[in-house]
C-alpha cells in the first residue's frame, strides 16, 4: 500500500462517525507514526544523495588536479568554473529537490 494510499485510510478511520474513540486514538497514533517514518526516509535519501554528490566532486576536483600538473589551464579554468559551480549549488538550502 503507497503511503497516500495509507494516510488517507487512516484518516477515514480517524473522522468516520462509526469509529470509537480506541480506533481513532490508534488510528492517530499510526499516521503520527508513518508521517515520521516518511520523514526519516527522506532523511536517509538526502543524505545518501549528498554523499554520492560529494563523491562526485571529489572525484573531479582530483580530475582537475591532475590536468592543472599537466599545464592545460584553459580547460582547468573551465572545469575549475563548474566544480565551484556545483559545490556552491549544493552549499544553497533546498538544492536537493529529487
Amino acid at each position: 500500500m503507497s503511503y497516500q494510499d495509507e494516510l488517507m485510510r487512516l484518516e477515514k478511520i480517524i473522522t468516520a462517525d462509526d469509529s470509537t474513540e480506541a480506533q481513532r486514538k490508534a488510528a492517530r497514533e499510526a499516521k503520527t507514526e508513518l508521517i515520521d517514518n516518511s520523514i526519516e526516509e527522506a532523511f536517509d535519501r538526502i543524505q545518501k544523495r549528498t554523499s554520492e554528490f560529494n563523491a562526485l566532486v571529489s572525484q573531479l576536483r582530483r580530475v582537475v588536479d591532475k590536468i592543472e600538473a599537466n599545464q592545460l589551464t584553459g580547460v582547468i579554468d573551465t572545469l575549475n568554473n563548474v566544480v565551484s559551480d556545483v559545490q556552491k549549488a549544493a552549499e544553497e538550502p533546498g538544492a536537493d529537490k529529487g
